[in-house]
């Protein structure tokens, strides 16, 4: 079975954001947290979104944001991604299918943090563990540790050091419903090499 959610994330370039959702990209991420080289202004995340129109859903990746920041993003994107330490109240004032919970895990301890999330049926990224990180640092995550999570739950996105030359071991073993991908297909910060990023959906893509 193909991958049925894929994501390309940390994309700054309308002209990119529309190229790699006309090569399969189901959703398209944009972040919006000033301390990422990736950060992306609520303009210019209006410009990707109206320039992408229906090619791809949009994805705003976010910090520990208010729940002011959290609507006015949600007046511009489909969906938003709390990549912080968000409690499941603070998410739950929002959409369920609208909401993406990431969890950078490094134990068996991080998998129980999820219990109220899946609980609820939210969708969940799993990422790598990195101190004083939120996410994008190109680290693999632990494929034992995911694959202990997407046993346990089907909505399950995938993230963590993905790249063509590890994708189709990783799906193979581990099986998630969704994929998250950002450095690993970037040529600098924000601009993606299109070469890759077209491999690696051409391989999320392939039935298993």
């Amino acid at each position: 079975m193909a991958v049925k959610f894929i994501k390309i994330c940390g994309i700054t370039d309308k002209d990119q954001a529309l190229k790699i959702s006309r090569l399969g990209a189901t959703h398209i991420g944009v972040i919006y947290y000033e301390k990422s080289p990736r950060h992306t202004d609520l303009q210019k995340i209006k410009e990707i979104k109206n320039y992408v129109e229906k090619e791809a859903k949009i994805v705003a990746v976010t910090v520990n944001p208010s729940r002011e920041s959290v609507q006015k993003l949600l007046d511009i994107v489909d969906m938003i991604q709390f990549h912080g330490d968000e409690s499941i109240d603070f998410i739950s004032q929002f959409p369920l299918e609208k909401s993406i919970k990431a969890f950078r895990i490094k134990s068996e301890e991080d998998i129980k943090k999820m219990t109220p999330f899946i609980k609820n049926g939210h969708y969940i990224l799993i990422d790598a563990y990195k101190e004083g990180e939120y996410g994008g640092t190109g680290r693999q995550i632990n494929p034992e540790l995911a694959r202990k999570v997407t046993d346990l739950y089907d909505r399950i996105i995938l993230s963590g050091g993905l790249s063509p030359y590890n994708l189709k071991e990783l799906l193979d073993y581990i099986n998630p419903y969704g994929i998250d991908a950002s450095s690993k297909l970037e040529l600098r910060p924000g601009i993606k090499d299109l070469k890759k990023v077209e491999r690696f959906i051409k391989i999320a893509k392939m039935e298993r």
